[in-house]
């Protein structure tokens, strides 16, 4: 039996790659997460225990303004206009125990199968679901394969002799502090961002952390250097159609460069670039994508 308390962390996770067939050519935002989360949350509405928990949680937790969720929406990169049999591939990802609703979720989005999409409400069709990281076919066209939607632990492996990382923002990164979006990011904020959003979701949704290795990770963050930044912020506007109000998702994106003792840091980032970190991350906003080497 494994010691889960020699790990620094663990967490379930089951990545579902759903493909949508594009029907008639759409023009559609450059950034999907925001159209992506309500196409979603459209299919799942009706379906009231699925879509609270997954959607409105924090209706569980006392109507806390920031009760974590149990879903990362993934869009695909910037495309812009769909044409007719183009292929549109986003991830959904269960966290922690929402992997139990797996199997409502797909059998609803294929009950659902056809989705309007963009302002000019054009039609997409589910063609397939995979399970997002093996690639094993769940669903397509009526036939099911439920073996396939397995799920997994957040990998917690060290890289050792790590002395050198960069961490790429691949999707609009939203730190707020006493209020306001933070226009630049220090090492110390990524690692506390991602430990405490480990620490909510394993708390809420089943797992472990050490906290105890927290608190170290903290201090040594502070003696990291930073190399270099080319990080920018990306300003973007959406109209949210279920809250009839306009969503700002603008944020960071971009690469920073650091150096030092990053080993022990490495579990914990390469979990960042699976989990995502700051706001909005049901939306897409926050995946990261990180690199370490070894400088002699």
């Amino acid at each position: 039996m494994t010691d889960r308390y020699k790990t620094h962390f663990s967490l379930n996770y089951l990545p579902l790659l759903i493909q949508l067939k594009c029907h008639e050519t759409a023009s559609l935002p450059d950034y999907m997460g925001s159209t992506l989360h309500g196409i979603m949350g459209w299919a799942l509405l009706p379906y009231k225990d699925v879509y609270q928990y997954l959607f409105e949680n924090r209706s569980f937790g006392g109507a806390k303004q920031d009760i974590i969720n149990p879903y990362i929406i993934e869009p695909p990169g910037f495309h812009g206009v769909y044409k007719a049999g183009e292929e549109l591939r986003f991830q959904f990802i269960l966290l922690g125990d929402a992997v139990q609703y797996c199997e409502p979720v797909i059998k609803i989005l294929a009950e659902t199968r056809w989705f309007k999409m963009g302002a000019e409400r054009k039609l997409f069709e589910l063609t397939e679901i995979r399970q997002g990281e093996t690639l094993q076919l769940i669903w397509k066209n009526g036939g099911v394969e439920w073996k396939n939607a397995v799920s997994q632990l957040v990998p917690d492996t060290a890289q050792k002799n790590s002395t050198y990382g960069s961490i790429h923002f691949l999707t609009p990164l939203r730190i707020r502090r006493k209020g306001s979006l933070l226009l630049t990011v220090d090492f110390p904020t990524i690692i506390r961002n991602i430990t405490r959003r480990m620490s909510d979701l394993t708390e809420r949704y089943g797992g472990y952390v050490d906290f105890a290795e927290i608190e170290t990770l903290q201090y040594l963050s502070e003696m990291v250097q930073e190399v270099s930044s080319g990080v920018y912020l990306n300003n973007i506007d959406r109209y949210s159609t279920r809250r009839n109000m306009k969503m700002d998702l603008s944020g960071l994106m971009g690469a920073m460069t650091f150096q030092g003792e990053l080993s022990v840091f490495t579990p914990w980032l390469n979990a960042a670039s699976v989990l995502h970190i700051g706001r909005n991350v049901t939306f897409g906003c926050g995946k990261i994508d990180v690199v370490f080497g070894n400088i002699e």
